[in-house]
């Protein structure tokens, strides 16, 4: 796996770190973080093709990108250091709607901001580690920063979400 540079905004733009666990991972622990590397494993993906349709914010694009790079990296060592199994990414991925344009996919980087936002906020509620409740806390606050970033981009009101993660 590569060694993305840190993001350059968001409230955790601190590079993800993978502490390891103190013991082996509880299974729904372990079950919560293969959920949220899913996610992270499909906002890498999914940004590319929005890069593809949305040339005017590639550097923000880049930045979020490398974001869900770095955390889909620590995710994963996290797993392994856990004793738990960390899933490899697919090759390519479902989308709900088709992306065709700027719009289609601002929309998809919306989905999956929510989609990552959610995955994390379980992993919060799954574990009683403090140092990985932070980690999924910032995992979660960069989805919602993410988020509000592109929507801002695509001039989409409101541009916040009053609870990220909470459908």
């Amino acid at each position: 796996m590569t060694t993305p540079a840190a993001p350059t905004s968001g409230p955790s733009s601190a590079r993800p770190t993978a502490a390891a666990p103190a013991t082996k991972l509880a299974s729904e622990t372990a079950k919560a973080l293969q959920t949220a590397l899913a996610a992270e494993q499909v906002a890498v993906w999914a940004y590319d093709l929005v890069a593809a349709y949305d040339p005017a914010d590639a550097s923000l694009i880049a930045t979020i990108r490398t974001g869900h790079l770095a955390r889909r990296d620590a995710t994963a060592s996290l797993l392994v250091s856990g004793g738990s199994t960390a899933p490899i990414a697919a090759p390519a991925y479902s989308i709900p709607k088709p992306v065709t344009d700027v719009a289609s996919a601002r929309a998809l980087s919306t989905t999956v901001e929510t989609d990552c936002a959610a995955a994390w906020r379980v992993v919060i509620g799954s574990t009683d580690s403090t140092s990985l409740r932070t980690s999924a806390l910032a995992g979660l606050s960069d989805s919602a920063v993410w988020l509000t970033q592109m929507k801002m981009a695509a001039r989409t009101v409101p541009v916040t979400v009053a609870l990220p993660g909470v459908s």
